[in-house]
């Protein structure tokens, strides 16, 4: 009987976020992806939501890996699992989906690595995936395995290459039977020759196709600014929540080394889902919003919020977690128009920009750039006008509802033709330098003068006017 193989791929396979990548690979019996979603505390794979969602697009069950930093240490142990679960989330991994500790360093000791592999393990687990152990076989005096068991109920994925050539299928003859939990063997490093890791999937573990039953799970729905408040809202239920009372939103950072904001929550009706999810408990009643004050700590960085049930009251104690990934370093701006301006010699522009990281900054400027000269050309003051639209569509944009901008550059004919540059910027310092956030739109070609022909039909509004007549049948005209 054939088995099914799994695939493990990751930032070196950006190829693997297009779905002929996959199909490829089915046609040689890959039934499985599991997807490199994060290492240690400062690592997530760029590619890894593509991959997943092209693994999915082509039948593939998706599985999600964590590669472990925290060298025997439980509590980093922890603060690794909860990053990879915040991964896993932001990245759409199905709940009830593998997540992997990779543990490959080899430093330690027998005893400590163990528990340190139990507590990210049971971290997972308590989060509504599924935990397996990943391992080199030589490095199996490192840890306790079968204890690891015991405690967590993972599955092993073994490591042992005994042929290190391109091969095409695993020799069983050699097949590391050093427990009676291995769910995969990864047999090879060079798949057909194409340097992919390729694995034996012997329980169904990583191909099962199978749901898994759920009984933990949540999203974060919604992230907005109102003012100077960060507003979210989202839903989690789990069967580890019984006996636990107390609801929490919290903002750590992305270690889980400093705490930004705790807040005390009510749950609120969610009927949606138990339709999704119906072996999860009290699934009902699982709703959350919760609203912080934003700060200049928080901007500019990627936050965890951390959704927690705890039986004590301080929200520490028991606890259970839902851990979601904070993007606060986004930004987003248009150029709407770029505009000559009829008998003034200026060029009107006028756009929006609304950056996370604006806090603080509240000056307001527009500089024309010359591209070709790589220098500024001049400098200008705004004042923000609102766009409820921006707002409509970038809701999680801090003060995007007051991100409009328009203003006027002196403009002359040595200009015309040239690639010029805008820049909006928001700065702390009145002149505009100091500490500042700049937007670089696209280069533009200096447009043309506007010329009177005699023939079109101009609208110009002006404080006064005097006409008298010239030469040949014309009108001079005089404005102020």
């Amino acid at each position: 009987m054939t088995r099914p193989y799994v695939l493990d791929v990751s930032g070196y396979q950006p190829q693997a976020k297009y779905y002929n990548f996959w199909q490829n690979w089915k046609s040689r019996g890959v039934r499985g992806a599991i997807v490199k979603l994060s290492e240690s505390t400062y690592y997530r794979n760029p590619y890894g939501a593509g991959q997943i969602a092209a693994a999915q697009h082509e039948g593939m069950q998706v599985s999600g890996y964590h590669f472990s930093r925290f060298r025997g240490n439980s509590q980093l142990a922890v603060n690794e699992a909860n990053y990879a679960i915040a991964t896993a989330n932001s990245m759409e991994l199905p709940h009830g989906s593998v997540l992997v500790l990779d543990y490959e360093e080899k430093l330690g000791y027998r005893s400590s690595n163990t528990q340190a592999a139990i507590a990210f393990l049971n971290t997972v687990k308590n989060a509504g995936f599924t935990p397996v152990f990943y391992s080199y076989s030589g490095m199996a005096g490192l840890w306790d395995f079968e204890e690891i068991h015991r405690q967590t109920g993972a599955m092993l994925w073994i490591a042992a290459y005994p042929v290190m050539s391109g091969v095409t299928e695993p020799y069983m003859n050699y097949f590391p039977g050093i427990s009676d939990h291995i769910g995969a063997w990864q047999f090879t490093d060079n798949f057909y020759g194409e340097h992919i890791d390729a694995s034996v999937d012997l329980t169904g573990v990583f191909t099962q196709m199978t749901q898994q039953k759920i009984t933990s799970g949540g999203n974060l729905d919604s992230v907005r600014f109102d003012g100077n408040k960060l507003i979210v809202s989202g839903w989690f239920a789990s069967a580890q929540a019984q006996g636990k009372p107390y609801a929490f939103a919290i903002l750590t950072n992305e270690q889980g080394s400093q705490e930004f904001g705790r807040t005390q929550v009510n749950i609120t009706s969610r009927p949606d889902v138990p339709k999704v999810y119906p072996d999860i408990p009290n699934g009902a009643n699982s709703g959350f919003n919760a609203n912080f004050d934003y700060t200049n700590q928080m901007k500019g960085k990627k936050l965890h919020l951390i959704f927690r049930y705890t039986d004590d009251p301080a929200g520490n104690g028991n606890f259970v977690d839902y851990v979601s990934l904070l993007d606060l370093t986004k930004s987003a701006a248009s150029l709407d128009n770029v505009d000559t301006v009829v008998f003034s010699n200026k060029l009107q522009v006028s756009g929006w920009f609304a950056t996370d990281m604006s806090l603080g900054l509240n000056h307001r400027f527009l500089i024309l750039y010359d591209v070709a000269a790589q220098h500024e050309l001049q400098r200008i003051e705004y004042n923000p006008t609102s766009r409820g639209d921006v707002q409509q569509a970038h809701p999680d944009i801090f003060d995007s509802e007051l991100s409009g901008f328009s203003g006027q550059f002196d403009y002359s004919s040595d200009l015309v033709g040239r690639q010029l540059q805008v820049i909006a910027r928001f700065s702390d310092d009145e002149h505009g330098e100091g500490n500042h956030i700049d937007y670089w739109f696209e280069p533009i070609k200096g447009p043309q003068l506007p010329v009177l022909d005699g023939k079109s039909e101009t609208e110009v509004l002006v404080h006064e006017f005097s006409a008298s007549k010239a030469d040949n049948d014309l009108i001079s005209l005089k404005f102020k």
